[in-house]
């Protein structure tokens, strides 16, 4: 069934499964902080092991994973909605979770920039990649830059009541994490024009 498949839907789905891995995360330290009950976050997690040519349509690839991403999506925001409704203080044990998950997939050291900004383009959810939401401007050794062409995850947030700043800020913690161990860090004046850059170049 694989042959159907090309690497890049397997880098999609694998993007899918690292955002479960966070809902999955979030819901499990909900429930260990009392804040909810197993029974009331259990309906946002979907633990699929499975790979990918086990579980898709593959008459309908492209349909497939683009209904995937919006679940994922959708679940997300609908989840940290409920979880910091009347509860604002819960967004910062929330943050650290997400700094641990992303730690779980830390870069390794000595990329150039451009290689750690593959490496964020191959583990964060942005759409499908004929969305084309990231467009760089200029790279060097120690520098990246890129303008991000589409907002592709705020109106999940908006459709749950939820606010799109909370999902940058989980977004920012996450990518913090990944990027610990490799001495980068990734910044943005303006949610447009983003920098990835070692931290003891950062003005």
């Amino acid at each position: 069934m694989s042959a159907f498949l090309a690497p890049i839907h397997f880098m999609v789905y694998g993007k899918n499964q690292l955002q479960e891995q966070l809902i999955a995360a979030i819901a499990d330290k909900a429930v260990a902080e009392g804040w909810a009950a197993e029974t009331d976050v259990e309906g946002y997690v979907r633990r699929e092991s499975q790979s990918l040519d086990a579980v898709i349509d593959l008459a309908n690839i492209h349909g497939w994973l683009s209904a995937n991403i919006e679940d994922v999506e959708h679940r997300l925001a609908a989840l940290v909605t409920e979880l910091l409704f009347g509860h604002p203080e819960r967004q910062e044990v929330l943050e650290a979770v997400a700094y641990d998950e992303g730690k779980k997939q830390e870069a390794d050291e000595g990329l150039e920039a451009g290689e750690a900004f593959q490496y964020l383009m191959t583990h964060l959810v942005d759409g499908m990649p004929c969305d084309g939401v990231n467009m760089m401007r200029d790279q060097s050794a120690n520098t990246f830059r890129w303008d991000k062409m589409a907002d592709v995850h705020s109106r999940y947030w908006t459709e749950v009541e939820g606010s799109p700043a909370v999902y940058k800020a989980l977004r920012d913690k996450f990518t913090a994490g990944m990027l610990d161990k490799s001495g980068y860090e990734v910044y943005s004046s303006n949610d447009v024009n983003y920098v990835l850059q070692k931290k003891e170049m950062t003005a």
